[in-house]
């Protein structure tokens, strides 16, 4: 698994409850997305040289505990699968200890061709270091609530 360490939270990134705004989470766990990006190889130097990237299409975020201004947290990441194109990740945001999940997000991306702005091929030595990555998160247990969306049940409605 992999850690993104994180400053204490901003006031400016709290709401008018005093909590991390909803949006704010996104923002902190995509630069764990980075630090999986990184990690396979695709970092900002590949990627200005390459003029390869990877697109986020498609996020399931869910909240479980606040986050309070100045408070420090910590991300976990780890690659779920992949294939010759996408990456399928899971980013979990933790208290500063790691002891307790405070919000997790499951990710889908997809590499990009940057000189035709269209999804494309990993490039060899990303898809080296991505199957690398994947290998050494193999035996890492599967999160809960990965691959679930969102699902209400029917209960109609009532006044």
């Amino acid at each position: 698994m992999l850690t993104t360490q994180y400053p204490p939270v901003p006031e400016s990134y709290c709401d008018y409850n005093g909590h991390l705004n909803e949006g704010y989470y996104l923002v902190m766990l995509s630069l764990a997305t980075d630090t999986i990006l990184d990690a396979a190889g695709l970092d900002e130097a590949h990627r200005a040289k390459h003029q390869f990237s990877a697109f986020t299409v498609q996020n399931n975020l869910r909240y479980f505990k606040e986050v309070r201004q100045g408070q420090k947290v910590i991300a976990h990441s780890q690659l779920l699968s992949s294939d010759r194109k996408r990456l399928r990740i899971w980013h979990e945001l933790r208290n500063e200890e790691g002891t307790e999940t405070l919000a997790a997000i499951e990710c889908l991306l997809v590499g990009v061709d940057m000189q035709t702005r269209h999804s494309a091929t990993w490039p060899e030595p990303i898809r080296v270091a991505i199957q690398a990555l994947q290998e050494r998160h193999a035996d890492i247990e599967w999160p809960k609530g990965a691959g679930n969306s969102i699902a209400m049940p029917e209960q109609g409605c009532s006044a």
